[in-house]
Protein backbone atom coordinates (compact mmCIF):
# COMPACT_ATOMS: atom_id res chain seq x y z
CA UNK A 1 0.00 0.00 0.00
CA UNK A 2 1.50 3.11 -0.87
CA UNK A 3 1.22 6.09 1.86
CA UNK A 4 -0.06 9.75 0.41
CA UNK A 5 -0.34 12.80 2.08
CA UNK A 6 -2.22 16.02 1.41
CA UNK A 7 -0.60 16.74 -1.39
CA UNK A 8 -0.81 13.67 -3.06
CA UNK A 9 -4.21 13.79 -2.21
CA UNK A 10 -4.70 17.16 -4.28
CA UNK A 11 -2.73 16.05 -7.21
CA UNK A 12 -4.88 13.23 -7.65
CA UNK A 13 -8.14 15.37 -7.13
CA UNK A 14 -7.02 17.56 -9.71
CA UNK A 15 -5.72 15.07 -12.47
CA UNK A 16 -8.97 13.07 -11.69
CA UNK A 17 -10.51 16.66 -12.64
CA UNK A 18 -9.03 17.16 -15.79
CA UNK A 19 -5.81 15.90 -16.33
CA UNK A 20 -5.54 16.78 -20.18
CA UNK A 21 -5.55 20.63 -18.94
CA UNK A 22 -3.74 20.81 -15.48
CA UNK A 23 -0.53 22.34 -15.16
CA UNK A 24 1.93 22.06 -12.59
CA UNK A 25 1.97 25.74 -11.87
CA UNK A 26 -1.93 25.93 -11.61
CA UNK A 27 -1.61 22.56 -9.11
CA UNK A 28 1.48 24.37 -7.45
CA UNK A 29 -0.35 27.10 -6.56
CA UNK A 30 -3.99 25.45 -5.16
CA UNK A 31 -1.22 23.04 -3.13
CA UNK A 32 0.87 25.55 -1.68
CA UNK A 33 3.87 24.28 -2.85
CA UNK A 34 6.55 24.38 -6.16
CA UNK A 35 5.55 23.18 -9.69
CA UNK A 36 8.98 21.30 -9.49
CA UNK A 37 7.36 19.45 -6.53
CA UNK A 38 4.38 18.69 -8.20
CA UNK A 39 6.17 16.71 -11.34
CA UNK A 40 8.22 15.09 -8.94
CA UNK A 41 4.90 14.00 -7.25
CA UNK A 42 3.28 12.95 -9.82
CA UNK A 43 6.60 11.16 -11.36
CA UNK A 44 6.62 9.46 -7.60
CA UNK A 45 3.02 8.87 -7.91
CA UNK A 46 3.31 6.78 -11.11
CA UNK A 47 6.61 4.73 -10.92
CA UNK A 48 4.72 3.51 -8.08
CA UNK A 49 1.53 2.07 -9.63
CA UNK A 50 -0.67 4.55 -8.01
CA UNK A 51 -1.72 6.65 -11.07
CA UNK A 52 -1.60 3.74 -13.46
CA UNK A 53 -2.12 6.06 -16.63
CA UNK A 54 -4.20 8.36 -18.69
CA UNK A 55 -7.12 7.45 -20.85
CA UNK A 56 -9.39 8.95 -23.91
CA UNK A 57 -13.26 7.94 -23.24
CA UNK A 58 -14.53 7.65 -26.37
CA UNK A 59 -18.23 8.47 -26.84
CA UNK A 60 -19.38 5.43 -28.90
CA UNK A 61 -22.94 6.39 -29.72
CA UNK A 62 -21.73 9.33 -31.53
CA UNK A 63 -20.16 7.38 -33.89
CA UNK A 64 -22.95 5.01 -34.47
CA UNK A 65 -21.71 2.02 -32.04
CA UNK A 66 -23.27 0.13 -29.23
CA UNK A 67 -20.89 -0.47 -26.36
CA UNK A 68 -22.20 -4.30 -24.82
CA UNK A 69 -21.85 -5.38 -21.41
CA UNK A 70 -21.77 -8.92 -21.36
CA UNK A 71 -21.94 -10.25 -17.72
CA UNK A 72 -20.52 -13.87 -17.41
CA UNK A 73 -19.47 -16.41 -14.82
CA UNK A 74 -15.93 -18.32 -15.06
CA UNK A 75 -14.26 -20.10 -12.63
CA UNK A 76 -11.89 -18.29 -10.23
CA UNK A 77 -8.38 -20.18 -10.97
CA UNK A 78 -9.14 -18.91 -14.76
CA UNK A 79 -9.89 -14.87 -13.60
CA UNK A 80 -5.92 -14.26 -14.79
CA UNK A 81 -5.61 -16.22 -18.00
CA UNK A 82 -9.64 -15.54 -19.57
CA UNK A 83 -9.33 -12.01 -18.77
CA UNK A 84 -5.73 -11.78 -20.85
CA UNK A 85 -7.61 -13.78 -23.68
CA UNK A 86 -10.77 -12.30 -23.81
CA UNK A 87 -8.89 -8.55 -23.97
CA UNK A 88 -7.19 -9.83 -27.41
CA UNK A 89 -10.79 -9.73 -29.02
CA UNK A 90 -10.53 -6.56 -31.45
CA UNK A 91 -14.09 -5.41 -29.67
CA UNK A 92 -13.30 -5.80 -26.45
CA UNK A 93 -12.93 -2.79 -24.97
CA UNK A 94 -12.37 -3.76 -21.26
CA UNK A 95 -12.59 -6.49 -18.21
CA UNK A 96 -13.54 -6.68 -14.90
CA UNK A 97 -13.53 -9.28 -12.41
CA UNK A 98 -15.83 -9.36 -9.66
CA UNK A 99 -15.18 -11.44 -6.73
CA UNK A 100 -18.92 -12.54 -6.09
CA UNK A 101 -18.78 -16.27 -6.86
CA UNK A 102 -21.31 -16.13 -10.39
CA UNK A 103 -21.49 -12.92 -12.61
CA UNK A 104 -17.84 -12.94 -11.42
CA UNK A 105 -16.35 -11.58 -15.05
CA UNK A 106 -18.09 -8.44 -16.90
CA UNK A 107 -16.65 -7.83 -20.38
CA UNK A 108 -17.24 -4.71 -22.47
CA UNK A 109 -17.26 -4.77 -26.16
CA UNK A 110 -18.08 -2.36 -28.93
CA UNK A 111 -20.30 -3.68 -31.50
CA UNK A 112 -22.42 -2.03 -34.63
CA UNK A 113 -25.42 -4.14 -34.98
CA UNK A 114 -27.14 -7.34 -33.26
CA UNK A 115 -25.13 -9.90 -35.83
CA UNK A 116 -21.34 -8.57 -34.24
CA UNK A 117 -23.15 -8.50 -31.01
CA UNK A 118 -23.57 -12.52 -31.57
CA UNK A 119 -20.50 -13.04 -33.12
CA UNK A 120 -18.34 -11.63 -30.15
CA UNK A 121 -20.93 -13.30 -27.56
CA UNK A 122 -20.17 -17.23 -29.97
CA UNK A 123 -16.24 -16.00 -29.38
CA UNK A 124 -16.92 -15.64 -25.62
CA UNK A 125 -18.12 -18.85 -25.27
CA UNK A 126 -15.30 -20.34 -26.47
CA UNK A 127 -13.62 -19.29 -23.70
CA UNK A 128 -15.48 -21.59 -21.30
CA UNK A 129 -17.42 -18.59 -20.08
CA UNK A 130 -20.78 -18.69 -19.61
CA UNK A 131 -22.55 -15.88 -20.52
CA UNK A 132 -25.48 -15.06 -18.05
CA UNK A 133 -26.96 -11.78 -19.69
CA UNK A 134 -26.15 -9.29 -22.60
CA UNK A 135 -27.18 -5.86 -22.01
CA UNK A 136 -26.65 -2.20 -24.62
CA UNK A 137 -24.99 0.50 -22.29
CA UNK A 138 -26.98 3.29 -22.65
CA UNK A 139 -24.83 5.77 -20.81
CA UNK A 140 -21.92 5.90 -18.74
CA UNK A 141 -21.48 8.48 -15.69
CA UNK A 142 -17.97 9.11 -13.74
CA UNK A 143 -17.90 10.41 -10.25
CA UNK A 144 -14.86 11.42 -8.19
CA UNK A 145 -14.19 9.91 -5.26
CA UNK A 146 -15.04 11.89 -2.46
CA UNK A 147 -12.05 11.30 -0.50
CA UNK A 148 -10.01 13.05 -3.23
CA UNK A 149 -12.19 16.00 -2.93
CA UNK A 150 -15.66 17.61 -4.17
CA UNK A 151 -18.18 15.61 -5.44
CA UNK A 152 -19.90 18.41 -6.66
CA UNK A 153 -21.90 18.83 -10.01
CA UNK A 154 -19.19 20.18 -11.95
CA UNK A 155 -16.97 17.45 -11.33
CA UNK A 156 -19.26 14.98 -13.26
CA UNK A 157 -18.00 13.62 -16.44
CA UNK A 158 -20.62 12.97 -18.92
CA UNK A 159 -20.10 11.08 -22.24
Amino acid sequence: MYETDAIDVQILSNLLLDARYLSAPDAAAQADVTAGTIRNRIDKLESNGVIEGYETRIDYHRLGFLPVLFVCTILPDEYGSISQKVGQHPAVTRTQIVHSGSHNFHVVAIANCQSQITAIQNNLVEFDIEIESVSLINTEEKFQFSEFGDTEEDTHDKP
